[in-house]
């Protein structure tokens, strides 16, 4: 059984000891500072690497005054593959610039999320990628006159002023409709998740909006709402074909939702029209058009944002990039 005094992390004094050398002279060999002798460097290396030391580089950081190189990222699930390939467009615009991203899910729980972030600016991020989950953003004033920078991607903040990345929501749900309005749809069901959700409010607004502007009767139009996992989304849309009330086109608010549409679909065989806001892995497969709502793209353009914003943290003057979305449909997608 290990002791307590094996199972510690090595310190500078163990290196120094070691090698032979004061803790001032260990330290300096390890930040590679100058006058330290090429002789003195290597025993002390051997020595770090014999113990396997690891240095605190928040820690260093801090006492030389370097800005720290961790950017947090802060999504609703990683397992949601729309947030994973926001994660990837955002690590691949800052890696190359030696910037580490850290990612933590909040579940679109707002207490969670504050402890999140609460969490990331006790371990000196830099910066902070946000999609937002709670109602008030306000307390993240005095962490911006801190030096800390924030952008907020896909929802804007509530109670703070910040850069955002945001897709265009009412734009992106009009060229469903005018879609299944093409296929000859009258009566058109848009499954969403909890409109207390900023996306899912703005898609239903704009479904709504777009219904009536393309001369549909809205008494013949369904939103079901609250639907947060591809199993639900099954569920409700197998009830709403076995109703046979008519509804012949559906809208899938998110590529969860649209998973459980596309499957409800195929497995009861119906012959009715189907589009999703955002694409997922199987939408070529079953022929579903999506909406080209490129993750890696928000992410990417979220982490620029970011970069811009490290220049003057407290700048007051802020920006928000909204992506135009077009319809992809599955004739004109690559099958790959």
């Amino acid at each position: 059984m290990a002791t307590a005094q094996n199972s510690a992390h090595p310190t500078l004094a163990d290196i120094a000891a070691i090698a032979g050398v004061s803790v001032k002279t260990a330290s300096r060999a390890m930040n590679e500072l100058d006058r330290v002798s090429p002789l003195t460097l290597e025993k002390v290396k051997k020595a770090a690497e014999l113990v396997g030391y690891r240095s605190n580089r928040i820690a260093r950081e801090l006492r030389v005054g370097a800005l720290s190189t961790l950017v947090g990222l802060v999504i609703s699930d990683l397992a949601n593959p729309f947030y994973a390939g926001m994660a990837a467009g955002a690590e691949s615009t800052l890696s190359p610039l030696g910037l580490d991203l850290i990612i933590a899910t909040a579940r679109d729980d707002g207490t969670r999320e504050k402890a999140l972030i609460e969490a990331l600016l006790e371990r000196r991020v830099r910066g902070l990628i946000i999609v937002p989950s709670a109602q008030d953003y306000s307390y993240l004033h005095i962490e911006r006159k801190r030096g800390v920078s924030f952008v907020f991607v896909d929802r804007p903040p509530a109670y703070l002023d910040a850069d955002a990345v945001l897709a265009d929501n009412f734009g992106g749900i009009d060229a469903c409709v005018s879609y299944l309005v093409s296929k000859g749809c009258a009566r058109i069901a848009l499954i969403a998740d909890n409109p207390e959700i900023w996306t899912a409010s703005e898609r239903i607004d704009g479904f709504k909006k777009s219904v009536a502007a393309h001369g549909l009767q809205a008494t013949k139009s369904r939103v079901i709402p609250g639907v947060h996992t591809s199993e639900q989304a099954k569920v409700v849309t197998v009830e709403l074909l076995a109703k046979n009330d008519g509804v012949d086109g559906f809208i899938a608010s998110n590529d969860l939702i649209a998973i459980g549409v596309g499957h409800a679909i195929s497995t009861t065989r119906s012959k009715v029209e189907m589009v999703s806001f955002d694409d997922f892995p199987s939408a070529q497969l079953m022929q579903i058009p999506t909406l080209n709502h490129d993750p890696r793209l928000l992410g990417n353009e979220a982490a620029k944002l970011l970069l811009e914003r490290f220049e003057n943290p407290e700048e007051v003057s802020f920006k928000t990039k909204t992506i135009p979305l077009k319809l992809n449909t599955f004739s004109e997608q690559e099958v790959k």
